[in-house]
């Protein structure tokens, strides 16, 4: 009985499944560790001759059926394997020497196998164009980043292509599914991460992919991409975030509003090869027609603005006086008053910081334009001014606490007009919790959380998550980072006390599938005028704040 099965589909490609078979042949694995399955799919070309004449040194079984499609081919393949660990390859793969066999090795190290991800270049013609081009380099450039380790492998990067498994797994999870188009392997691959199966990248298990596509197929290949994306998620919907899905400003806010003109204008993506050259351009180029083959999946208006425009957190500190001027970090009260009439009568729903992440637990999609407010360090006059005015609108908003100077006040800041301003108490907090404010940690002593040893990390935001924990009934699981910095080590520290997600200062929106630890935040400044805020709000962005020197502390 062969350790391994290679497993290939087969349509009206004779030429490139021979080289294919040829490479096969030469592999390094001994002969009676491996065998391959192929299931030649209703092809009308010589593929079935070649098969029945075919003699390589290792053992070939062929199966037919009738245009049942690549999934059904490569499922009665993977039926009728007698491998304990089956490898898919694409017909048109030419497998470097040591490609089974290390596998195969990986297969048998992990014990009950695991999910490997063989390395794959892009062989394109002499002849190719621009865009063909620039799709192969990209390819190249995610392997290369695998293969050096710069990235971690996922779910999305499971292609078919080159891809091994337990048989067993494969079996129980029910195959590959039948109904979508593009991205079945991505599917079946969430599943067998579920059976416990771990993602691994094999650098040694190369091949060349022969790419005789052009520039058109590969843009008709990404627009399917997109319709099965969305499909997927339906079924599934916690694969939001392996499918693209997630963010739609992925490429910048800018460059996101660019690309809603085009699909609300519907320009077909073809029309845009004469307009720009280059991977960025090409990246463009596939990105849209990803998001159009979304669009026209998706159908209704309203899925498609939850789906797209994601949530905006604003970020607050103090609220000024009667009389006290606005500055940076303190907003007058009458203007943030204005700010919450305004978002009310532009259609902004004002979204409760727990039930974002409610709907991310349960991979909904909040409501389109969504706003989440948030003051930062716990100011008294949070309490005193805009407590009421939330009540008064019926809109809800999240303090972070820093929770060993409850009661004094800022002792951080050595200048500007937050130094020694009052902070509430764990009484005024206790008092207002469950009214129209909640409340979270802002860390112990207000210090950054960059560059942090472990210790202290536990220290600062373990400490202020108890302390929330211990005076409020119900505090909201999230972390913001004081003057929003951070780091990976910052980043697991909040993932290791057990809190669901941290706030950043970095700007721009939220799309459902944006990093729990690493949330994007926008800053309401109150030395800006209404311009700004209503700017901040329809842009996303504060890119022409930063132009003027005036980043987010």
């Amino acid at each position: 009985m062969p350790a391994i099965s290679v497993v290939l589909a087969t349509y009206n490609r004779a030429d490139r499944l021979r080289a294919c078979l040829d490479a096969l042949d030469r592999q390094t694995c001994p002969l009676d560790d491996y065998e391959v399955v192929v299931v030649d799919d209703g092809s009308s070309d010589r593929t079935r001759e070649l098969l029945e004449s075919y003699r390589p040194r290792y053992r070939l079984r062929p199966l037919y059926q009738s245009n049942a499609g690549q999934p059904r081919a490569l499922n009665r393949g993977v039926e009728s394997a007698e491998g304990r660990f089956c490898l898919l390859l694409d017909d048109d793969i030419i497998a470097q020497a040591d490609l089974v066999r290390e596998h195969l090795a990986a297969q048998q190290a992990a014990g009950e196998g695991r999910l490997a991800v063989g390395r794959l270049d892009i062989a394109v013609p002499p002849d190719a164009g621009w865009f063909v081009r620039a799709f192969a380099a990209g390819w190249r450039r995610r392997h290369e980043r695998l293969a050096g380790g710069a990235v971690e492998p996922t779910i999305a990067d499971c292609y078919s292509g080159n891809l091994s498994f337990p048989r067993a797994a494969f079996l129980t999870v029910g195959g590959l599914a039948t109904e979508f188009a593009r991205g079945y392997d991505i599917e079946l691959a969430f599943r067998l991460a579920g059976t416990g199966l771990q993602v691994a990248y094999l650098p040694r298990a190369a091949a060349s992919q022969d790419e005789q596509k052009r520039d058109t197929e590969l843009i008709r290949d990404d627009e399917r991409a997109g319709a099965s994306a969305w499909k997927i998620y339906q079924r599934t919907p916690a694969m939001l975030d392996h499918l693209g899905l997630g963010e739609f400003e992925d490429q910048g806010p800018l460059t996101a509003a660019v690309r809603r003109a085009l699909l609300a204008s519907n320009v077909p993506p073809v029309w845009l090869l004469r307009a720009g050259r280059g991977w960025r351009w090409a990246r463009f180029v596939r990105r849209y027609a990803f998001w159009r083959g979304v669009r026209a999946a998706v159908g209704d208006r309203d899925t498609w603005e939850r789906l797209t425009t994601g949530v905006s957190i604003l970020m607050y500190h103090a609220i000024g006086r009667e009389g006290e001027t606005g500055s940076r970090y303190i907003l007058p009260a009458r203007e943030f008053a204005w700010q919450l009439r305004w978002l009310r009568r532009n259609g902004y729903p004002i979204l409760g910081l727990a039930e974002y992440l409610r709907c991310r637990a349960e991979w909904r999609l909040p409501p389109a334009r969504s706003v989440i407010l948030t003051f930062d360090d716990g100011y008294m006059d949070n309490a005193d001014l805009a407590e009421p005015l939330l009540a008064a609108g019926e809109c809800s908003a999240t303090i972070f606490l820093v929770t060993d100077l409850l009661g004094t006040g800022n002792s951080w800041d050595r200048a500007g007009a937050l130094v020694g301003r009052p902070l509430m108490s764990w009484s005024d907090a206790a008092r207002l919790e469950g009214k129209a404010l909640s409340f979270g940690p802002h860390s112990r002593s207000h210090r950054p959380m960059r560059g942090c040893d472990a210790e202290t990390l536990t220290d600062e935001i373990g400490g202020s998550w108890a302390a929330v924990v211990r005076h409020l009934r119900s505090p909201v699981p999230v972390f913001a980072f004081p003057f929003g910095a951070h780091d990976d080590a910052a980043c697991e520290g909040v993932e290791a006390v057990g809190l669901a997600a941290a706030l950043t200062v970095r700007p721009g929106r939220n799309g459902p599938a944006a990093p729990l630890m690493r949330l994007r935040r926008l800053e309401v400044r109150g030395d800006e005028g209404r311009s700004h805020f209503r700017m901040l709000l329809r842009a996303g962005t504060d890119r022409w704040r930063r132009r003027q020197g005036g980043r987010p502390a």
